[in-house]
C-alpha cells in the first residue's frame, strides 16, 4: 500500500491555481458590473416622451402693439432618456395686453423660414415667394395655407408659448 505523503496536510496553492482563482473572480466582477445596468434596462420602465410644454418667452409689456415682434427662446425637451434644449423663434402680434397671437415662422409650403418685411408690412418666404399678411393669412405664392398659429397664453404678465411643428405642404394645419 502506497501512502500519500500529502495526505492529512493542507493543499498548497500554486501560482497557476492562484491565477485561475483571480481570473475567475475578476470575470465574475466584470459580469456583475455589466449585468446590473442590463438588468435595470430590462426591468425599468422607459419614461414617456412628453409633448411640448408652455415656455415663458417674453414679458407682454415689452411687445409693441400692432407690429410683429420676433422672439427667440430655448425649449428643454425630453424623449425617453435623451435630454436636449432646442432653439425656436416665433412672431408675436400683440393686439392688447390680454390678446397676443403667436405665429410659427415656418412656411406652410415647404418649411422654409419666413421673415417680416417691415416696409411692406408682410411676411415673406425668401425661398418660394409665398407672402402672408400681417395677420398670417396667405396673400400670394405656393403656400397651401396661412401662417400657423401656436398655442399661447398669458400668465402673470408673461407670454407663454407651446412649440408645435406642423406638416408643410398640405392645406390642413396638422401637427407632425
Amino acid at each position: 500500500m502506497v501512502q500519500d505523503e500529502h495526505a492529512g496536510t493542507k493543499a498548497e496553492v500554486t501560482r497557476r491555481g492562484f491565477a485561475g482563482w483571480a481570473i475567475g473572480l475578476g470575470a465574475g466582477f466584470v459580469g456583475l458590473a455589466a449585468g446590473i445596468p442590463l438588468a435595470g434596462f430590462v426591468t425599468a420602465q422607459v419614461p414617456a416622451a412628453r409633448p411640448g410644454e408652455f415656455v415663458a418667452v417674453a414679458q407682454v409689456a415689452s411687445i409693441p402693439v400692432g407690429e410683429p415682434f420676433g422672439i427667440s427662446f430655448a425649449e428643454p425637451t425630453r424623449d425617453a432618456y435623451i435630454y436636449a434644449v432646442l432653439p425656436h423663434s416665433v412672431y408675436a402680434l400683440k393686439k392688447s395686453d390680454t390678446e397676443v397671437t403667436v405665429f410659427s415662422p415656418v412656411c406652410s409650403h415647404l418649411g422654409c423660414q419666413v421673415f417680416f418685411d417691415r416696409q411692406k408690412k408682410q411676411y415673406v418666404c425668401p425661398c418660394h415667394a409665398s407672402i402672408f399678411a400681417i395677420d398670417g393669412t396667405r396673400t400670394a405664392g405656393p403656400a397651401p395655407r396661412g401662417m400657423d398659429t401656436l398655442p399661447s397664453k398669458i400668465e402673470g404678465g408673461q407670454l407663454m408659448v407651446q412649440w408645435v411643428q406642423y406638416k408643410p405642404g398640405i392645406a390642413e394645419k396638422t401637427p407632425v
